[in-house]
């Protein structure tokens, strides 16, 4: 879409569930990015107007407009609207499947959720021509899609030069809203801890439509200590009392007339002494720089700027303005890449970067060791294709950080070092001085539930796998029901969004035919008991923790289970995790990262816990409330503050691994890639948390 057709306006048809109404059209309600042209919103409101009276005139009833998709940030095609696209979504009423679908008015009722916008089903001015049920089909749908699709169509012919003109000016008006406000720029030095994780985030950035500008030798720039990753609010303060605030500053009396001078003496000093103290830094060629005057300007804010988003309240008092989707994308942040912000114009002599790849250096000629740092995430790929080789890998220390490390005398590994630094850009370096501890590595035969329940999760996990050629086995409900299970596997992952009832019992008679029925059974969770007392490693992430919680018995429990959703406010964003440096899980990580929270877990300990011995926190929230949030949203910090994130239960000869959060979120967290990968790892014959 950024490279070939690059459209003025783009359409994307989605279908929803089927109680509520039978069709969405734009415009969207709040809360919506501040960032994005206001000409956009308008265009929206133009566009989606023309469309609900085509529908209307159709004698389609139930169609809904600025009302429920509350679509923030980079949801699909609507990234378009961060490039003065005209990103246009409807979601239609779905049935079952091409199957007609009967729907009541009581079914309709229900669907209307306060917290989408419509208090209730019935006429208002964002519906106002409810269907009131009956039959849905297939055709239905198709008769709906095609009317928004020609209205579109119709109001582009006719008013082309009107939506040509309005993305040319609202790209010439961000670039000049850029150069008066800033950022100048975004620079990505490309030596950095994992430089194929940075080019991975470029390449990502260069894909969604962001320009990208390598170096083409060594340049020095002016940074400002601490402002990308401690930005000012930009009036998108998270602070909920700020207008309480604001409100009894204007009932403070009036200062005397003659302390004004010294008042405005006094401002100006402090914010002398606030300015941030610039270091003039060096950076190497072939480093990567956003420049922040370009047409895509609010991407590029949303995707590399740690946000503060500003809390909303359905109205004055009411509950909290939820979005449909995350406060936060911050990709360095999730990707674990050093990035650096400047205001300060720089020289520097660049080419517009169409990639992003590293090249490794050239292999070098060792005597005992060749190695690579366990710091670089695709160093996890590289060791999985060294075993299924046969190469005999070790995990070591030295001075530099932790290694994977092979023998130079095995006859075929400086081949295939070869060929994988080639291929996938990690540096192989001879000889490491000071190496210690080392442990030979084996790779754990993994299990991934997957059953009949459909989880996306799933599928997340297993693409994160297969992208880091990991060998598994897909477990269904028999598999996981028949005995034996640590004969067979040494992990076994259960993704979240599997509820536990739905794991269990799974699909009754009437939801699903023969052979898709039935969960994994109360034998299924005894075998899952049993292999983990047997020395293997359960992995759930998130909710998946269920399982365990109510199960096996362990004296751990969610210290959020209790709290009322008024008391803690928190929209996906990314929170920091403070990790035990020295559990074999953290192995390769910095001393914090940050976790994609998209609903998750706090951990806290309990005085019950029968089959369980020690339970030990690999990774905590941020103690301090006032640091947890590092983009995003957040009200109620202190129910998280502390509390568990990653923890590791004793059970039996065996391990239980709860990650709080999805820790391969949707593909996109390499920040955290590592603390599941080292659960993947065996040190033989025992497992990774046991390398002590």
């Amino acid at each position: 879409m950024y490279r070939t057709t690059y459209p003025q306006i783009y359409l994307d048809q989605h279908q929803m569930g089927n109680s509520g109404p039978r069709i969405f059209v734009p415009p969207y309600p709040d809360p919506m990015n501040p960032d994005i042209h206001p000409l956009q919103w308008q265009q929206l409101r133009f566009m989606g107007g023309g469309m609900v009276a085509d529908l209307q005139a159709a004698g389609k009833q139930g169609v809904v407009t600025g009302s429920m998709y509350r679509i923030w940030g980079q949801e699909g095609a609507l990234t378009g609207r961060y490039h003065n696209i005209v990103g246009i979504l409807t979601e239609t009423a779905s049935a079952r499947i091409a199957s007609p679908d009967t729907v009541t008015l009581e079914a309709l009722e229900r669907g209307a959720a306060p917290g989408r916008g419509l208090g209730e089903y019935g006429f208002q001015i964002a519906f106002v021509d409810p269907w009131l049920g009956g039959e849905w089909t297939l055709g239905d749908i198709v008769d709906y899609q095609m009317i928004a699709a020609k209205s579109v169509l119709e109001q582009t012919a006719k008013f082309s030069q009107h939506y040509i003109m309005g993305r040319w000016q609202m790209g010439s008006e961000t670039i000049a809203k850029a150069e008066l406000e800033g950022p100048h720029a975004y620079v990505i030095p490309r030596n950095q801890a994992d430089p194929i994780a940075a080019a991975e985030m470029v390449g990502k950035l260069i894909l969604q439509g962001v320009e990208v500008h390598e170096s083409v030798g060594a340049f020095e720039a002016s940074i400002a200590d601490g402002l990308w990753s401690s930005p000012d609010d930009n009036g998108l303060s998270g602070n909920e009392d700020s207008t309480e605030d604001a409100a009894e500053e204007d009932d403070l009396p009036d200062e005397d007339e003659g302390d004004t001078e010294r008042e405005e003496d006094t401002d100006e000093e402090a914010v002398e002494d606030n300015k941030p103290e610039e270091e003039l830094r060096s950076f190497a060629p072939n480093s990567w720089i956003v420049y922040g005057a370009q047409p895509g300007r609010a991407a590029v804010l949303d995707l590399l700027e740690p946000r503060r988003r500003r809390v909303q309240h359905e109205w004055p008092g009411g509950p909290f303005m939820r979005s449909y989707d995350g406060a936060a994308y911050t990709m360095p942040m999730q990707m674990g890449v050093e990035i650096t912000r400047t205001d300060n114009p720089f020289e520097a002599d660049t080419r517009l970067a169409t990639s992003a790849r590293v090249v490794a250096p050239p292999m070098p000629t060792a005597n005992d060791w060749y190695a690579i740092s366990a710091e670089v995430t695709r160093a996890y790929q590289a060791v999985n294709r060294m075993l299924e080789a046969g190469l005999s890998v070790f995990r070591a220390v030295s001075e530099d950080g932790p290694l994977f490390i092979v023998s130079a005398s095995d006859p075929q590994s400086r081949s295939l070092l070869t060929e994988i630094s080639n291929e996938i850009g990690v540096t192989v370096v001879a000889d490491p001085p000071t190496l210690g501890m080392s442990a030979q590595q084996q790779a754990a035969r993994i299990g991934i539930y997957q059953g009949w329940a459909a989880s996306m999760d799933e599928g997340w996990t297993r693409l994160v796998l297969e992208d880091f050629d990991y060998t598994f086995e897909t477990l269904m409900n028999d598999d996981v029901r028949e005995e034996g299970l640590s004969e067979r596997l040494d992990v076994i992952i259960i993704p979240s969004q599997i509820p536990l009832n739905r794991l269990i019992e799974g699909a009754s008679d009437e939801d699903a035919p023969p052979g898709f029925r039935g969960g994994i059974g109360e034998e299924g969770v005894e075998n899952l008991k049993e292999f983990v007392r047997n020395g293997g490693t359960l992995v759930t992430f998130e909710a998946a923790d269920a399982i365990v919680l109510e199960h096996f018995d362990v004296p751990v429990r969610n210290a959020l289970e209790d709290v009322n959703r008024s008391d803690l406010f928190l929209p996906a964003s990314l929170l920091r995790i403070e990790l035990d440096e020295n559990h074999p899980l953290a192995v390769g990580s910095p001393n914090e990262v940050a976790a994609k929270w998209a609903g998750g877990r706090a951990y806290e300990p309990t005085d019950f816990g029968g089959d369980a011995g020690q339970v030990q926190a690999v990774g905590s929230w941020a103690e301090d409330p006032e640091r947890l949030l590092m983009s995003g949203v957040i009200v109620g910090a202190e129910k998280l503050a502390g509390k568990g994130a990653i923890l590791d239960v004793e059970y039996g000869n065996g391990r239980i691994l709860m990650y709080g959060f999805r820790v391969q979120h949707r593909g996109q967290t390499h920040g955290t890639y590592k603390l599941l990968f080292n659960a993947l790892l065996k040190n033989s014959p025992r497992t990774a948390t046991e390398d002590r």
